[in-house]
C-alpha cells in the first residue's frame, strides 16, 4: 500500500474523532485546524487556540518558531512561547548565550530560555508578546539573534491564520480581536469548554484468539470487517516476496459482549498501522474504529505516526476504552517538519482530554 502523506494521516485521525463519541452526553467544541505559508493554527474542544509560525524554506540552518495560545473567553492574554534549533549541527553551548528579539529592527531586550542545548525553549516578556501581536496584521520582521546565529519567523501566513483565531474565538469585530479590531466588548465570545473526561476500563493485554489467513473463520471476519472500512481506505496487510499478504487478526475481550479486532494494515517507509474494530460477541456487526493504530495495550489504543524520515514531527492519537465504545482522548500533531528538534516541539491539539 501506498504510504499516505502527513496531511491525509491527520485528516483520517480527526474524522474519526467524531465517530469514536457514540454516547458523549453533550455538545463539545469541534476542533479545527487551518494551515497557511509559513503558519498553521489547532484549535482545540475547550476553544483554546494554538497558532504556530515558522522559519521559510531558505532558513533551515537556523530553523525556529513562534507559538501563540489563546484560551477561549473574554480578556484572555495571548502568550508567545518559542523554540530556536541548531539545524541538527554541533554548536557550542557558549554560542547559544546572549541572544536578542528584534521585531521590525528594533532591538527588545535578550530571551529567557535554557541556553545549553538546542532547542532553545522559552516563553517571551510581556513587552516582546505585545510587540509581536501589534503586528498582526502587518508585515513583521522578527529575529531571534546573536554573534553566531539569526533565526527569522517568516510573517507569510501570520494575518491569516491570527485571524482564524478571532473567527474560531468570535473574536471578529471586538476589542480584543488580534486582527480584525472593533468597539464591541467581548461578552459573546466563545465560552471555554471543560476537557474531556473519559474513564479508562482496563481490559486483558492480551488477545485470546489469534486468527490466520488460511482458517475458513479467518476469512468469515475478514470479509465482516472489510464490509466496514470506510470508503477510500485500504487494509490489504504487508508486502512480502514482492506479494501482499494478509496478516493474521487479533481478537481481545472488552466486555461480556464486546470483543476487539486488530490487524495490521498497511507499511509504509517509515510509518505502519493496523486496524481496530469493535465487534459484538458473535461476530455479526462490526464498527470500525480507526486504521493508524501502532500499539495497543490493556484498552487503550496508540498511534504515532512521522511526518517524514528525520522524526521532527509527528502525528498521534489515542483511543481509551470507557467499558462501552472507544473514545479518542489524543489528537496532536507536533508541528510542521522544519528541523526544529527530534519529535517536534508543540503540542497542537484538536482534543484535550483528562483519563481516569
Amino acid at each position: 500500500m501506498k504510504e499516505l502523506d502527513m496531511t491525509q494521516v491527520k485528516q483520517i485521525i480527526s474524522l474519526f474523532a467524531l465517530s469514536c463519541l457514540s454516547g458523549w452526553t453533550f455538545a463539545e467544541i469541534k476542533g479545527t485546524s487551518f494551515v497557511h505559508e509559513n503558519w498553521e493554527i489547532y484549535c482545540d474542544n475547550t476553544g483554546t487556540c494554538r497558532a504556530a509560525g515558522y522559519q521559510d524554506e531558505d532558513g533551515s540552518d537556523a530553523p525556529v518558531s513562534i507559538l501563540l495560545t489563546r484560551h477561549a473567553g473574554p480578556q484572555q492574554a495571548v502568550k508567545i512561547e518559542f523554540a530556536l534549533g541548531d539545524g541538527f549541527e554541533e554548536v557550542k553551548s557558549s554560542q547559544l548565550k546572549n541572544i536578542h528579539l528584534y521585531v521590525n529592527g528594533q532591538d527588545l531586550g535578550t530571551i529567557q530560555g535554557d541556553g545549553r542545548d538546542a532547542p532553545i525553549l522559552g516563553t517571551l516578556n510581556k513587552v516582546q508578546t505585545q510587540k509581536i501581536i501589534d503586528q498582526a496584521q502587518k508585515s513583521a520582521e522578527i529575529h531571534f539573534k546573536n554573534a553566531y546565529f539569526d533565526w527569522i519567523v517568516s510573517d507569510r501566513g501570520m494575518t491569516a491564520t491570527l485571524l482564524k483565531m478571532d473567527d474560531f474565538q468570535k473574536r471578529v469585530g471586538t476589542v480584543g480581536a488580534l486582527v480584525k479590531k472593533g468597539a464591541t466588548n467581548e461578552n459573546q465570545v466563545l465560552k471555554a469548554q471543560p476537557k474531556r473526561v473519559v474513564q479508562h476500563i482496563k481490559v486483558s493485554n492480551q488477545p485470546y484468539l489469534t486468527l490466520s489467513p488460511k482458517q475458513k473463520a479467518y476469512q468469515n471476519l475478514h470479509e465482516k470487517l472489510m464490509a466496514v472500512l470506510p470508503q477510500d481506505f485500504e487494509c490489504e496487510g504487508y508486502y512480502a516476496n514482492d506479494d501482499m499478504q494478509s496478516q493474521p487478526i487479533e481478537l481481545y475481550k472488552l466486555n461480556n459482549q464486546k470483543v476487539m479486532a486488530m490487524t495490521p494494515c498497511w507499511r509504509g517507509a517509515y510509518n505502519e498501522g493496523s486496524g481496530i474494530w469493535m465487534l459484538d460477541e458473535a461476530f455479526k456487526k462490526a464498527e470500525f474504529v480507526t486504521d493508524q493504530a501502532s500499539d495497543y495495550e490493556a484498552g487503550i489504543i496508540h498511534s504515532a505516526q512521522k511526518g517524514r524520515g528525520i522524526g521532527d514531527c509527528w502525528a498521534s492519537a489515542e483511543w481509551v476504552w470507557n467499558g462501552q465504545h472507544f473514545i479518542q482522548t489524543v489528537d496532536r500533531w507536533s508541528g510542521m517538519c522544519k528541523g526544529i528538534a527530534a519529535g517536534g516541539v508543540w503540542n497542537l491539539d484538536l482534543i484535550d482530554a483528562v483519563v481516569k
